[in-house]
């Protein structure tokens, strides 16, 4: 009985928690992937001047449908909460861990399962016998007539009457050797793996939303980077349009062609920007869900580098131990599947029950024959039920042997699989930490070339203004200055989605919102 149990309700679970690692989240998260390491990482000049920022600038290409109403502008937090609120496959995970508990409550039902209640009606011939000469004279006479028994194939020459029948019969079982006890065992640690892993859901939604937040946020800032500049760009070569217009300086046609040039390749870096833009914004929207998702929208403000002191790399890979769900998951899904080779050598010995019947037959038409050497089918029972002690023993020659070693290989399967997995973790750990720290670096070295570079650009752009620079100058310093503030933009949107991946890989998203 409990093998039966445990067959149905935890083999086909448990093959599933040895590949919880391996787990992936539903494809159309990946949607996220169609962003660009540069434009999902790309962030905001905190020195530059000028006009305010523009706003989100739509691409007229393949731009994303906006629902009529008022934009509904979200913070990061908003976002990262109604997502979490609102993520379908968040709902259907918490309705997968309640049919596993359903399955888990199943099994303690299982001791009661084998009873079952029977019932028949049918309509059969009818038949009186006197019961009298039954002791006299050693034979069976009908209770009138010419004294010749009507068999049962002459049916049509008979009455019929009603049968009735009803039975219940099952079984406890008082010692089966453990196999009832492992099984139980097995699906609790399945159930408390499958529950432990449900964080990891909630971990990828918010590190999804961060990173599609920070794509958003940066692409807006290189924009506005790129409108500033080509201002600047504009200005050079309409004064170089003028002064070939008028014969003066030292410019020529090929030094206008250039700057053209120059302003399309911008225009261009334009189009992409906005691209990633509305990838990311429609990612956000796909994320956060709910009736007005088409209007979600995020605040208009400026980047800024989150600020955050990194720990010790042996501090990360320390709340990675203690906190991944899938490590947790990992020990659940090894104690269950020590409970499955508990529960195979238990399978070596028999199951012993009590057995319980209770059987009670009426047919109204046929005389109840109350003779111990005849067997009345048609009015057979009582009102005492029959108790018995019983045992039950399969004999699965080699197979039991078999099945033993298949859970021995298994467990030590899931073994390996957990060490392997601890092993990815903490080098999972570590590269991020190495981006994250990176990033940090790259912005500090950044600071001064931003600062020189932009020295150069304002330098130019006076001379010029001055007639007494080149354009070549005013275009050469631009497009330094656009390397630099594209590098700068990547690394405080790598620091910044870095530090939601520390989260999401120490499974540490708690101290992550605090920041």
């Amino acid at each position: 009985m409990a093998t039966y149990v445990f067959q149905n309700c935890f083999s086909v679970r448990l093959f599933l928690l040895s590949n919880l690692y391996m787990k992936r989240i539903l494809p159309l998260l990946y949607a996220l992937a169609f962003l660009s390491p540069a434009g999902a990482s790309a962030g905001p000049d905190e020195e530059s001047e000028g006009p305010a920022r523009p706003k989100a600038v739509k691409a007229k290409t393949a731009a994303i449908p906006e629902t009529p109403g008022k934009v509904v502008r979200l913070t990061l937090n908003e976002c990262i909460n109604r997502a979490v609120r609102n993520s379908r496959q968040l709902a259907a995970e918490r309705h997968r861990l309640a049919a596993l508990e359903a399955q888990v409550n199943q099994i303690w039902w299982a001791p009661f399962s084998s009873f079952k209640i029977q019932a028949a009606f049918s309509m059969v011939p009818d038949r009186c016998i006197d019961t009298d000469i039954l002791s006299q004279e050693g034979r069976i006479l009908p209770c009138e007539g010419d004294g010749q028994i009507t068999g049962d194939d002459d049916y049509w020459s008979q009455g019929w009457g009603p049968y009735f029948a009803l039975e219940f019969k099952g079984g406890l079982p008082i010692y089966s050797f453990g196999k009832y006890s492992n099984a139980k065992d097995a699906m609790g640690h399945a159930y408390q793996a499958t529950e432990a892993n449900m964080p990891t859901f909630e971990h990828k939604i918010r590190f999804n939303v961060q990173r599609a937040y920070h794509a958003i946020v940066g692409a807006r800032e290189m924009l506005y980077t790129i409108t500033e500049g080509r201002k600047k760009l504009v200005s050079a070569r309409k004064k170089v349009e003028e002064n070939l217009e008028k014969q003066e300086g030292t410019e020529t046609e090929i030094d206008l062609i250039k700057l053209k040039v120059f302003e399309s390749e911008i225009d261009q870096m334009v189009h992409q920007t906005r691209q990633i833009e509305q990838i990311g914004l429609a990612a956000l929207r796909f994320l956060v869900g709910g009736a007005d998702k088409g209007r979600i929208d995020i605040p208009e403000d400026p980047q800024v580098l989150i600020e955050s002191e990194l720990d010790s790399l042996e501090d990360y890979q320390g709340k990675a131990l203690e906190n991944r769900p899938e490590l947790k998951a990992l020990r659940h899904a090894l104690k269950a599947m020590e409970s499955k080779v508990a529960l195979r050598r238990s399978e070596f010995w028999p199951d012993i029950a009590l057995l319980i019947s209770f059987r009670w037959v009426r047919t109204p038409g046929r005389t109840d024959i109350n003779n111990w050497v005849l067997k009345d089918s048609y009015n057979y029972g009582g009102y005492m039920p029959a108790v018995a002690l019983g045992m039950n023993y399969n004999l699965d020659l080699g197979m039991d042997i078999h099945r033993l070693d298949q859970a021995k290989a298994e467990l030590a399967a899931l073994t390996a699989d957990q060490q392997f997995a601890l092993e990815g973790i903490m080098l999972e750990v570590e590269k991020t930490y190495i981006q994250v720290a990176t990033a940090r670096d790259s912005l500090n070295t950044l600071a001064k070339s931003k600062r020189l570079t932009k020295g150069w650009l304002a330098a130019a752009v006076q001379s010029h203004a001055a007639g007494i620079g080149a354009a070549k100058e005013v275009k050469d310093a631009l497009k330094e200055y656009f390397k630099i503030m594209a590098s700068t933009h990547r690394s405080i949107g790598e620091f910044n989605a870095g530090l939601a991946a520390l989260d999401k890989v120490t499974g540490d998203f708690d101290a992550g919102n605090k920041k």
